[in-house]
């Protein structure tokens, strides 16, 4: 992979300059074209768990137990719930050694070597899942994992829809971040047309920017940076904050959103979910959160929307942190959660009916 040439910087205290793009890797990239690719038919009576124990994208200890917490609070069991059909296989924990930079550094951003190298082996781990015909379900840890998350989806299905149900844009650059914590970063790090705004990163050659940012949707957002507010109208990207939620409803919202990411129906769907989009009130142990959220019923209606695409092939559910605040807190959010990876694998608030099939047909 060819380096990214940082060519946007910040000027003065609130303009933003934006060079043209140069990088003779950013204009084949921007080239592909991956319409007439069909995503695989999703099994969804095959499902695949991964976690990631992660916590160096952000400097709060304690997400890292986040995949613990969930596993504990008994989720294979309530998939299982679903349908006594459906194949749970969880694929354990992604382990990683951090790289060693030997000297080469990135300005402003913390923890590349851990980011680094988790991102990669979590991207692999993600390939195995889906090529192994299961509908991947992936526990962070904090945001900087959906890196690797989205990035072992691409190398599945080359055509790939993303909805980001965040109450931040997570589109920050090194040059643009005011904490250096790469959580603040990812969607920055996946878009194609934002690769020329960043340095060579060391140990990143790994990672190509190839999902077009016109392929992703943002849901929830309520705490944008100025210079991510910039990206977004620059470019048009489909970001519905929780103005627009209320202005429209989660249903005309979720509707929208899949339309102009997937207008024709036909692209992976990946949902990289961060569990501070929820209201506090219904998810209060989390780093970063933010008052006027997501009820908890809207957060389950975009899973069971994404699930009822046929499409939804990967899912990340992160920055639960059973650190933060009380018993009863961390035991609402972890059960918020399952609530939502649940829906996210087809239970119907309707009730299950797979399991009682037989019986009505006798």
């Amino acid at each position: 992979m060819l380096p990214r040439i940082a060519l946007a910087r910040l000027v003065g205290r609130t303009g933003v300059t934006f060079g043209a793009s140069t990088s003779s890797y950013c204009t084949s990239t921007a080239d592909h074209s991956f319409a007439t690719i069909k995503p695989k038919k999703i099994n969804y009576e095959r499902i695949g768990i991964v976690g990631v124990p992660f916590d160096k994208g952000q400097r709060k200890k304690g997400v890292g137990l986040g995949p613990k917490a969930i596993r504990e609070a008994g989720l294979i069991d309530h998939i299982q719930e679903i349908s006594p059909k459906l194949n749970i296989k969880d694929y354990g924990d992604i382990q990683y050694e951090a790289l060693n930079f030997q000297g080469r550094k990135v300005g402003n951003m913390k923890k590349l070597e851990h980011v680094a190298s988790c991102s990669r082996n979590l991207s692999h781990q993600v390939t195995e899942v889906l090529d192994d015909d299961r509908l991947c379900i992936t526990l962070g840890g904090d945001h900087a994992i959906a890196i690797g998350s989205i990035d072992g989806h691409l190398h599945h299905s080359k055509d790939v829809a993303v909805i980001w149900v965040d109450a931040h844009a997570d589109l920050n650059t090194n040059s643009t971040s005011p904490s250096g914590n790469i959580h603040g970063m990812p969607v920055a790090l996946l878009a194609r047309e934002l690769c020329d705004y960043w340095p060579y990163i060391p140990g990143m050659d790994w990672q190509e920017p190839i999902i077009s940012i016109k392929n992703l949707a943002y849901i929830g957002l309520r705490s944008v940076d100025p210079y991510e507010r910039a990206i977004i109208e620059k470019f048009g990207i489909n970001a519905f904050g929780m103005r627009e939620v209320e202005k429209y409803g989660i249903r005309e919202v979720m509707r929208m959103a899949l339309e102009r990411i997937d207008p024709n129906g036909e692209r992976s769907l990946h949902v990289s979910y961060d569990i501070d989009s929820l209201d506090v009130l219904e998810a209060p142990s989390t780093g970063t959160s933010v008052r006027g959220g997501l009820t908890l019923r809207e957060g389950i209606y975009i899973m069971e929307e994404a699930y009822g695409t046929g499409r939804l092939a990967a899912v990340d559910l992160v920055e639960v942190n059973p650190a933060i605040g009380t018993p009863e807190d961390v035991r609402r959010t972890v059960e918020a959660a399952i609530h939502l990876l649940v829906a996210a694998c087809g239970h119907s608030r309707k009730g299950d009916i797979a399991d009682t099939l037989d019986l009505i047909q006798k």
